[in-house]
């Protein structure tokens, strides 16, 4: 697979960044979905937007359960922007996402067109997410009993369906960015197993490497 255009994290995972802390003292909600959906100076005009509005639509339009979507949005954003407390189902926050971003990346490239397809992703590579998702289950029990009101073994499963019935990519940004925003330590073996699968993905340099210090905690 190709490098990604970026060296960082990217799509879906990269705006839960975005909402973690105290997003809401500066800016609205589309405001912080903007600027996630702004490219890196490194990017082409648009990437950004349209990796974001991408993963949106594919999870938005999958057979998903929405409490599925509602779980792995909440844990990996940190609850920063908790759907359930605000009272905001998790499909119509996709579709919300997703039109800001569309909005985005038309402005970048007016006379662009983006098609989204489901995902034909290869067998290997959902094995081979699934079994790193699954794998991550102990250290996520073992760092908090519950995650903004899910079990650790609920946060695992719906990472695992998202990697299984999505796109495994998907699935393993955002089991990198749980196990970040939640400061869930790693193993020297997991972190390799992690590195390997980002050069798989075709991540860039500084990707998966946003969570190797938890390798020393």
């Amino acid at each position: 697979m190709a490098p990604r255009q970026t060296e960082w994290d990217f799509g879906l995972s990269r705006l839960t960044k975005f909402f973690a802390g105290p997003w809401s003292y500066d800016r609205t909600v589309d405001e912080t979905i903007a600027d996630a959906a702004l490219a890196y100076s490194d990017e082409p005009a648009g990437e950004a937007a349209s990796a974001i509005l991408a993963d949106a639509v594919r999870l938005e339009r999958s057979s998903l359960s929405t409490e599925v979507i509602t779980t792995v949005w909440t844990v990996a954003s940190y609850g920063g922007y908790n759907l359930d407390s605000f009272g905001v189902d998790g499909r119509d926050w996709l579709r919300h996402v997703a039109a800001v971003c569309s909005e985005q990346a038309r402005q970048a490239d007016p006379a662009g067109t983006l098609v989204i397809e489901a995902v034909a992703a290869s067998e290997d590579s959902v094995r081979a997410v699934v079994a790193a998702i699954a794998a991550a289950e102990p250290s996520l029990a073992a760092k908090a009993e519950t995650f903004f009101g899910h079990e650790p073994g609920e946060v695992v499963r719906a990472l695992e369906l998202v990697a299984a019935q999505v796109d495994p990519d998907l699935g393993f940004r955002l089991l990198l960015r749980v196990l970040g925003a939640c400061r869930v330590p790693i193993s020297d073996a997991q972190y390799a197993q992690y590195v390997a699968l980002g050069e798989m993905f075709g991540y860039g340099r500084f990707h998966v490497s946003d969570v190797a210090h938890q390798t020393r905690w």
